[in-house]
């Protein structure tokens, strides 16, 4: 009997699993609140839960039935977020201390320059963690001052009396001669044993000092979180009886990776979360025939916003969290601090303020009725009658209304508002600093909304879906079958994938083909060992080669794909040809004439793993009469005042029904709500498209 293929995505508010037969329909979802103190114990309920309910699962009622499994953590995030992370010491090259203090230089966005209570986001490694190493290497590789390791010792001693947890190392052109830093890990491990050592030059190798630098602080701030996290999981599955060797994370770049190579690169899994939604996110517009969709997966916590053009992912190393830059390969996702936990206060200029911070799993906003006491956009939503009080999974968690007007009249009374209107500033607020994100994004990509389509997940994203679309002229969105399970399908949705990099600058037309395909190889046989290493045979493994090219002089990159094999003089040709095109495609010119550079080496290797296939759903009539629920009262914000609405039960709609608002479709894991002017209808597969008729 074919095996279960399992998606478990941990968020801020809730674990999330979805699980299906390999080459059959057979699939069931788990919702399960989080445990932020302990994630793994989250992951561990869920698969409790799916397990209690299988049926036998593999034959006796056990885990033997799980073939595959892949995880999605948001525990490096919220490490960062938080500021929970481990205390770190930093060595660096002599005379450069200053790098990480002054962040690159790089001048503030418009919203810091007019925010009179900005704060400056602190430094993971204070100066007084950061010790100087004598040591120099120049551009090009050649040592200019040999590491002085007398010195480098007494260095480390002295951060290791300051009872440190790690040590992240990034010395200058490292990248180009990674012996000085090699040398200054063993040295660590000799002198403190058990630290977490980060040498830039295996973190990220490429170029620009400060990146490098914050990426690398990173990886030794999340390090010792991420490796404990991952090794307690491991634990928790055996303890379950999970035995299958497929056991994977998901990693901000969109793929995946084996469950303890997390404890290795734990900086790829900054992004962890988001990254899943986003795949997930390409496939459900495959599926609808939708090119061009942007994401918006809004949780407990924040809401994730990511483009997709043409059905393709796109990627970056430019990302923040938390004010901290890092510059690992990801897919390009913006980050607000927006969910259904977000707290609502009276700022101090006296005025209404929602986020970012959050009352997330524990307590959780007020309605849940576990101690929270602040208002949140649940609290908000619910008074509001944009969701039941029936609540989630299935009425197993019932909402308190009173309690949630309890709460939203500690802002309302100070304001002079009713708990009505302090409800509805609520949901306005929110839902504006989501519509600049979402309108910024598109923005970004030159993109054009009314040629686009929202994909709507989350527990809290179809709440509010509707409602952005209208206002940013997107006339259609999309929410997923199961929109609170979506992040963990997407987990199912895609391949194992890593990324390796190697800076080497020069111009293309004088780079010697000969140290091209030096450096390629290099990189081709890092990414053939870590697949052997993992359990892959060698005929599994996709290799791509790209290359990062300029323009002279220019501060930004594109990455241009390069042909395989053996590179030859007429192949720079064909690549220049590409570099201008992409160039004018995405900044609308190029420079035909000037020369391009080489920055960055890059190979990116994949496996295919099994995948989930979403099964069609039974057909029926446009008249969606026999999932009604019943009559609700539903606020319209533009009247001011509740309007009378149909309630539908989801998991008895059918393919064709169409359903017009205002109504709200309530389902297991989140409740979608269609305003007046709007129309829904169901799709094959389950997916209601909704037109948001936005206005002209």
């Amino acid at each position: 009997m074919a095996g279960w293929l399992v998606g478990i995505d941990t968020g801020g508010t809730f674990t999330d699993l979805i699980a299906f037969r390999e080459g059959s329909t057979d699939y069931r979802v788990v919702k399960v609140p989080s445990v932020p103190e302990n994630p793994a114990a989250a992951v561990a309920d869920a698969l409790r839960e799916f397990l209690d309910g299988g049926d036998g699962l593999d034959g006796n009622g056990g885990a033997d039935g799980i073939a595959f499994l892949a995880h999605g953590t948001t525990v490096a995030t919220n490490a960062v977020l938080e500021g929970k992370g481990a205390r770190v010491g930093l060595l660096i090259t002599e005379g450069f201390r200053a790098v990480y203090e002054a962040r690159g230089w790089v001048r503030p966005d418009a919203d810091v320059l007019i925010d009179t209570f900005f704060q400056k986001p602190p430094k993971l490694v204070p100066q007084h963690l950061t010790e100087e190493v004598r040591e120099r290497v120049d551009f090009a590789g050649a040592v200019l001052t040999p590491l002085d390791e007398a010195r480098l010792r007494k260095a480390v001693r002295r951060l290791k009396a300051r009872e440190i947890d790690g040590v992240a190392i990034c010395f200058l052109f490292s990248f180009m001669h990674p012996g000085h830093e090699e040398r200054a890990a063993e040295i660590v491990r000799e002198e403190a044993p058990g630290l977490r050592v980060s040498p830039s030059s295996r973190v990220l190798p490429v170029i620009r000092e400060y990146p490098r630098l914050s990426t690398t602080v990173l990886d030794a701030y999340v390090g010792p979180i991420i490796e404990g996290y991952v090794g307690r999981l491991a634990g928790a599955l055996d303890a379950q009886g999970v035995a299958t060797p497929q056991k994977y994370l998901m990693q901000s770049n969109g793929g995946l990776m084996p469950l303890m190579a997390g404890a290795r690169y734990p900086n790829q899994t900054l992004f962890s979360g988001p990254a899943a939604g986003v795949v997930a996110g390409l496939e459900v517009g495959r599926l609808c025939g939708v090119p061009d969709v942007v994401t918006f997966d809004m949780g407990g916590t924040s809401a994730d916003i990511s483009v997709i053009t043409g059905g393709a992912l796109r990627e970056t190393s430019e990302g923040q969290i938390a004010g901290q830059d890092v510059a690992t390969p990801m897919l390009a996702v913006r980050t607000i601090g927006a969910g259904g936990g977000t707290i609502a206060r009276v700022g101090k200029d006296g005025l209404l303020k929602v986020g970012p911070e959050s009352a997330g799993a524990d307590p959780g906003p007020a309605c849940y009725g576990r101690g929270g006491v602040e208002p949140t956009v649940t609290d908000a939503n619910l008074i509001l009658g944009c969701v039941g009080a029936s609540g989630f999974l299935a009425g197993r968690m019932a909402l308190q209304e009173e309690r949630a007007r309890e709460a939203v009249r500690r802002v309302a009374d100070p304001l002079g508002l009713s708990v009505l209107e302090a409800a509805a500033g609520i949901i306005r607020i929110v839902d504006n600093n989501m519509a600049v994100e979402l309108r910024l994004a598109l923005l970004q990509q030159g993109h054009d909304p009314r040629k686009s389509a929202l994909v709507a997940f989350g527990g809290a994203g179809p709440l509010h879906a509707a409602a952005l679309a209208r206002g940013l002229n997107i006339p259609k969105v999309i929410v997923p079958r199961y929109p609170g399970i979506t992040s963990a399908a997407g987990l199912l949705q895609t391949d194992v994938r890593h990324f390796y990099l190697r800076s080497a600058v020069g111009l293309l037309d004088d780079f010697p083909t000969g140290r091209m395909n030096e450096l390629f190889a290099g990189l081709e046989r890092r990414a053939r060992a870590d697949a052997a290493e993992e359990g892959f045979a060698a005929a599994q493994l996709m290799l791509k080669r790209q290359l990062d090219l300029r323009y002279p002089h220019q501060g930004y990159q594109l990455a241009i794909d390069c042909p395989a094999g053996r590179l030859a003089m007429r192949d720079k040709e064909g690549l220049k040809r590409d570099f201008d095109a992409e160039h004018s495609r995405i900044y609308g010119t190029s420079a035909e004439n000037e020369e391009a550079e080489i920055v960055t080496f890059r190979v990116i290797s994949e496996v295919a793993v099994p995948r989930l296939a979403l099964p069609e759903i039974a057909a029926g009539r446009a008249d969606p009469a026999p999932a009604l629920i019943g009559a609700v009262e539903l606020y319209d914000h533009d009247a001011g005042a509740y309007v009378a609405a149909r309630a539908y039960d989801r998991e008895r709609l059918r393919a064709r029904n169409r359903i017009e608002g205002p109504a709200r479709i309530e389902q297991y894991d989140a409740t979608t709500v269609v305003h007046a002017g709007q129309a829904a209808r169901v799709d094959r597969f389950g997916n209601l498209l909704i037109e948001a008729r936005a206005a002209a």
